[in-house]
C-alpha cells in the first residue's frame, strides 16, 4: 500500500524517521515477517519519497538489529533462532542488571526519576486493552532506567539490541506478569536500593527469557 506523500511531508519529523517508524511497526506487528526483502526502490515508491530517506531508515533499523544485510539477498528483516534469542537475553541480563543497580545508586544520591508516572501510564493502557500504548510505556520504562543510570557507554552498548528486545516483547504478551515485574523493579530503584534493583532486573529478564523461548520455540 502506498503511503500518502503529503501526509508524510506534513509530519515535522525527518523523513528517515517517519519511514523508519512505519517499517519498524510493520516488523513488530508481523506485516513484514522475518526474511522479507526490503528493496530501497520499492520502498521509496511505496512511501512516495526519494531513496535517500529509505536508505537512512534502513541504516537505523540495521543499527537496532531489526534488519540485516545478506550478500545474496540484500537487506532483509532479521530472522532470530533459539540460540540468537538466548544469547540476546544473556547480554540483556548483564546490561539491564547493571543499569538498574546504577539507576538506584543515583536515586539514592538524590537524582529525580519519573518511573512511577510511566508505570501508571502502562497500567492505564493495559487496563484499557491498548496493546500499542502498553508496549510503548513498557519500553519507555526501560529507556528511563538506562538514562537514569547515567552510564553513557551502557546506553550506547544497549542500542544495537533494543530493537530486537522490543520486537520480542511484542511477540509474547502477558501484561499482568510484566507489569508486576516492572512494579518491583521501579519500586526498588525509586527506593534507592541497588541490590533490590539488581535482583528485580535479573528476575524480570530471566522470566521474560523463559516466556519468550517457550512461546517461540517450544
Amino acid at each position: 500500500m502506498t503511503t500518502s506523500s503529503s501526509r508524510l511531508y506534513r509530519n515535522k519529523k525527518p523523513l528517515r524517521d517517519i519511514v523508519g517508524e512505519h517499517l519498524r511497526n510493520s516488523i513488530y506487528d508481523g506485516t513484514l515477517p522475518p526474511g522479507t526483502r526490503l528493496v530501497e526502490q520499492e520502498l521509496a515508491q511505496q512511501y512516495s519519497v526519494s531513496r535517500l530517506p529509505v536508505r537512512e531508515a534502513l541504516r537505523i533499523l540495521h543499527n537496532e538489529g531489526l534488519v540485516e544485510h545478506l550478500p545474496t539477498r540484500g537487506v532483509v528483516v532479521r530472522t532470530l533462532d533459539r540460540r540468537q534469542v538466548s544469547e540476546l537475553y544473556d547480554l540483556r541480563e548483564a546490561l539491564e542488571v547493571l543499569a538498574a543497580r546504577q539507576a538506584a545508586e543515583r536515586v539514592a544520591e538524590g537524582a529525580e526519576n519519573h518511573l512511577a508516572a510511566t508505570m501508571k501510564r502502562a497500567g492505564v493502557a493495559a487496563g484499557a486493552g491498548d496493546a500499542a500504548a502498553t508496549h510503548a510505556a513498557n519500553s519507555s520504562l526501560h529507556d528511563e532506567i538506562t538514562v537514569l543510570s547515567g552510564n553513557l557507554l551502557l546506553a550506547e552498548t544497549l542500542e544495537p539490541i533494543v530493537g530486537r528486545v522490543d520486537w520480542l516483547r511484542r511477540k509474547i504478551e502477558d501484561f499482568t506478569l510484566i507489569h508486576a515485574e516492572h512494579e518491583a523493579l521501579a519500586e526498588a530503584i525509586t527506593n534507592g536500593d541497588p541490590d533490590a534493583a539488581a535482583t528485580a532486573a535479573r528476575h524480570h529478564v530471566r522470566a521474560s527469557r523463559g516466556r519468550t523461548l517457550s512461546g517461540l520455540f517450544d
